[in-house]
């Protein structure tokens, strides 16, 4: 079901929240005016029952006036009436309760355990009316019975019957506290939390205030290749050991890292609660050179107290360990303006865009889900119970091994522990298993060491699983992102840090990992991402799908050079010509004088005409002014592999030697790690890879040279290989749900589609055949041409239709709809439904056209004939007519070129017993060969030799 059609449900659902809303907040209003203007003297009817056997009407009692002085009329007199009688002051509770309950079906804030909040509300609306009725309350417009009304005077009545003032007011008190913790869900109890603890805080002074909060830098310093992607850690922990000298009493104490929490922010950089904040005076200070090829974008993080109760870990000697510190990244300080241009960031007009794309715009964000809320406390006693479970089990194996840090990411938690002096680190890298079981969870993996420090990590899963979204790692990394050709996002961290890499810089990409584990969600997710950020006329693509429904859902859109490929021949011939086009590329960018594509797309035209020496009025047409970034996308290569393996290797090969600098990049992905699928030559090629849970350690040092890829857990969980170096970053996949990529797709497939004709035009050898690139229109019957100007005129590939319009049967119209999908016209079969029709009538008559010209130039080349080789004659052997020169015995006097060709044994045969004397063959001697007259004197003077001399000329040739 496509994205417009789940649209137009929830229209209906949308709008009735809406007008649900808008009536309640109406109703409140009209009540609230209603109860200030009340006046028990306003003239009303008594009450219909059930109403009247619950209370009296005050203007019963009182005078009655003559006329209605309400503001809201008689309907407000009456409904203003019956709740002061009722409720008394406490129904002005039910009014804000009812502007609460509009303000979030309006907001479309979620109401979890309505039940439980609804008892709660009751509780502490009876509450209310019985302290009312308690108090001595008495003013002109209360009603008699007391300020708490029916319902507070019959509650009051009957507690201080039973428990006289001192109880009805205790039990009164515990009623409230019990229905306001029920109908807030405990957030009081949270708030006065927060409070005592703001409260410590400002006791201790600023200056551990300033210890305990601090707001560090928003980006790490780039790494180089020796030190890894990470590799700048050590030093920033030293700069804020200098910065932030440890007391005796914060040394040891452990540090937990928590992902992207949400939290409120003013314009001012500080929290909404008003917690003050310490900001880099150069925090909001971005400069690109910072920004490494590679880099991940690094969360901000900052320290906060604990929140909730004070769980804090005990060494063994007994005494505490003191106040563990929180590291929670820090949400993007943004102004009001500088977030809502973010939220449209992804809606800007494409300008001066071809394929007819100047009303094209980039997707936006709101076609894609944001994560869900998490509940950090819960992680958080989770990781303290995990880090003692650690200690212990060290501690039963005989090692004093303390964990100092704590980072928690979306699905694993890593542990950093600090090795005690002489321990080696073999002793602690092979107790992987044990600590699984210890800790109960499927699979740990050891790092060792933690690159840039000198402590190792542990990562060990968490309970519960976040998903990662393409949109939350797109809005945490869009400063990373800004300044890449192809951004690409993957996932987050161990660290909850996004992963975004440029793939025009990486240059290629090789997927591994074995079925449902989270390989082709990866792979959409890279579609998807280049499809948010790219327009069409930067990145063409190139997509080849041997499952024929992996990528099937991107067949409309405007980035495709071609229709998703399904045949692996016809994939092998796109892949030839992307070397050709490599090769075209470079010799571009020579002509020019430039050595990248960015290079290139950076001159104006007329710089252009000026290094190619094109005068100013002379036509440039055939000069492209930009050249786009051509992303080849392959979902499973061990297909290719197995179609043309050699071939295949030897195209990928060149492609990921050379092709970085002219824009041609390769995604590869497969579910068969083995050494016949990723040869060495293509590994050691394809720097950049990425592997999820593979099934043996073999497959993992295949793809990773190394092992870990076996120990994962599947469903996204993943380690990527950084170019250039050897460092494995584990990470969480993004995830893409099939709505959301339907989404994007169908805002991108607007407008024609734009095949690039040279590939719609490329041959398929025949894989029966010798190999050769035989063009297969020759063996398509002469009906073929009407029946394809039939489809294409029609709209759609259907065999029903050729048998209505030609009067054939049904498999010879299957035959030719087998022929047009051969030849990139029609689409694939779908089932009951027709084939797509891929080209237009005037694409046909452009390809007939080149074909035509084809032919035409066939037909001008002489064509020369030699003997054949003696095998293929069936025992027949020319007559040797002895000559000076056996090279000169073989050269036709009046031909340039010399052709052989090569055919099966059923064409010889045939042109054997069809036409003998023209070949030369005829009962064993060329006296007796008749040939045409135009042609006599071009095989007259030919002469042959003895079978000796024939085979050592032949080998000249």
């Amino acid at each position: 079901m496509s994205a417009s059609v789940t649209q137009a449900q929830q229209q209906p659902q949308e709008i009735a929240l809406n007008v649900s809303a808008i009536l309640l907040t109406a109703l409140a209003v009209f009540l609230t005016i209603a109860l200030l203007t009340q006046s028990p003297a306003d003239p009303i009817s008594e009450p219909i029952w059930p109403l009247g056997a619950l209370y009296t009407p005050d203007q019963l009692v009182y005078p009655t006036a003559g006329h209605i002085s309400n503001a809201c009329g008689y309907w407000g007199a009456l409904s203003s009436s019956w709740m002061m009688s009722s409720l008394g002051l406490s129904s002005f509770a039910v009014i804000a309760t009812a502007l609460t309950v509009a303000f979030k079906i309006f907001f479309r804030k979620p109401v979890q355990a309505v039940f439980m909040r609804s008892i709660g509300a009751c509780i502490a609306l009876v509450a209310l009316a019985s302290a009312l009725a308690l108090l001595p309350i008495q003013t002109a417009n209360t009603p008699l019975v007391g300020a708490g009304g029916v319902l507070g005077g019959m509650t009051s009545a009957w507690l201080l019957e039973h428990f006289n003032v001192s109880g009805a007011w205790i039990l009164t008190l515990t009623m409230a506290v019990v229905g306001v913790l029920l109908t807030t869900d405990y957030a009081v109890l949270a708030m006065g939390r927060k409070f005592a603890q703001r409260t410590r805080a400002s006791r201790q002074g600023m200056a551990n205030a300033a210890k305990t909060i601090v707001l560090r830098r928003r980006n790490r310093k780039p790494f180089d290749n020796e030190a890894g992607p990470f590799g700048d850690q050590a030093a920033s922990d030293e700069a804020t050991a200098e910065s932030e000298p440890e007391s005796d009493e914060d040394s040891g104490a452990l540090r937990i890292k928590f992902p992207g929490k949400r939290s409120s922010q003013n314009d001012d950089g500080q929290e909404a609660t008003g917690e003050p904040l310490e900001t880099d005076d150069d925090y909001q200070e971005h400069s690109a050179s910072d920004e490494d090829d590679y880099a991940i974008e690094a969360g901000t993080t900052r320290d906060v107290s604990v929140e909730g109760e004070d769980v804090s870990l005990r060494q063994e000697d007994g005494h505490d360990v003191p106040e563990p510190k929180v590291r929670v990244p820090k949400r993007k300080t943004k102004q009001a303006a500088k977030e809502e241009e973010l939220n449209n960031l992804y809606d800007e007009v494409i300008e001066e865009a071809p394929f007819g794309s100047e009303n094209y715009h980039l997707p936006s964000l709101h076609l894609l889900n944001g994560s869900d809320e998490v509940d950090y406390e819960e992680q958080l006693t989770e990781v303290r119970r995990k880090a003692k479970v650690l200690e212990s089990t060290f501690a039963d194996f005989g090692f004093n091994i303390r964990v100092v840090e704590i980072e928690t990411g979306p699905v694993i938690a890593q542990y950093e522990i600090e090795l005690e002096a002489g321990l080696r680190l073999s002793k602690i890298t092979g107790l992987s298993d044990d600590l699984a079981i210890a800790l109960r969870v499927p699979s740990v993996r050891i790092v060792a060491p933690i690159p840039g420090k000198n402590t190792v990590g542990i990562e060990v899963p968490n309970e519960k699983r976040q998903a990662v979204r393409l949109r939350d790692v797109m809005e945490e990394a869009d400063s990373a992102s800004n300044g890449m050709n192809i951004p690409v996002f993957l996932g987050k961290d161990v660290s909850g840090n996004p992963m975004v890499v440029d793939l025009a810089k990486m240059p290629h990409l090789l997927i591994a990992g074995r079925t449902g584990t989270g390989k082709s969600v990866c792979l959409n997710a890279i579609i998807a991402s280049i499809l948010m950020t790219c327009r069409p006329d930067q990145v063409r693509m190139l997509m080849i799908d041997p499952k024929m429904v992996e990528l099937s859902g991107y067949g409309k859109l405007p980035h495709l050079m071609h229709p998703v490929i399904t045949d692996m021949r016809k994939a092998e011939a796109i892949l030839a010509w992307a070397v050709e086009k490599m090769e075209e590329r470079y010799s571009l960018l020579a002509s020019v004088g430039v050595r990248h594509i960015n290079s290139y797309n950076n001159l104006s035209r007329d710089e252009l005409k000026r290094r190619l020496d094109i005068d100013a009025e002379a036509d440039d047409s055939s000069i492209p002014e930009s050249l786009p970034f051509i992303v080849i996308v392959a979902d499973e290569m061990a297909d290719l592999m197995m179609t043309a393996g050699k071939d295949v290797e030897q195209h990928i090969i060149r492609l990921a030697q050379k092709s970085r600098a002219v824009g041609i990049h390769l995604i590869l992905a497969t579910q068969k790690p083995t050494v016949d699928v990723i040869t060495g030559l293509i590994k050691s090629n394809l720097p950049a890879r990425l592997s999820f849970q593979v099934a043996s350690k073999t497959d993992s040092r295949v793809v990773l040279d190394e092992n870990g890829a076996d120990k994962l857990l599947g469903s996204g969980d993943m380690l990527f290989l950084w170019p250039g170096t050897s460092t494995l970053i584990r990470g969480q996949g993004t995830f893409l749900s099939d709505e959301e990529i339907e989404s994007v797709c169908d805002h991108c497939s607007v407008g024609e589609q734009h095949f690039v004709g040279e590939l719609i035009n490329l041959k398929v050898s025949d894989p029966e055949g010798d190999g050769s690139a035989a063009s297969s229109s020759e063996k398509r019957p002469d009906i073929y041409e009407s029946a394809v100007e039939v489809i294409i005129r029609e709209g759609r590939g259907s065999c029903s239709l050729l048998q209505r319009h030609l009067g054939i049967g049904y498999g010879r119209a299957a035959k030719l709809i087998d022929y047009m999908a051969e030849d990139g016209i029609v689409g694939q079969y779908n089932g009951s439904k027709a084939r797509e029709v891929l080209l237009s009538m005037s694409q046909w008559e452009e390809m007939q056209g080149i074909e035509s010209d084809d032919d035409e130039e066939e037909d001008d080349e002489p064509q020369a004939i030699v003997p054949r080789r003696t095998e293929t004659t069936h025992g027949m052997k020319p007559t040797a007519t002895p000559t000076n020169s056996p090279a000169e015995s073989l050269t036709p006097p009046d031909s340039a070129v010399l052709t052989v060709t090569a055919q099966d044994d059923d064409e010889v045969d045939d042109s054997d017993h069809h036409d003998a004397g023209k070949a030369g063959y005829q009962n064993s001697s060329y006296q007796n060969s008749s040939y045409p007259s135009d042609e006599e004197d071009l095989y007259e003077d030919i002469e042959y030799a003895d079978e000796t001399e024939y085979a050592d000329t032949e080998e000249e040739v």
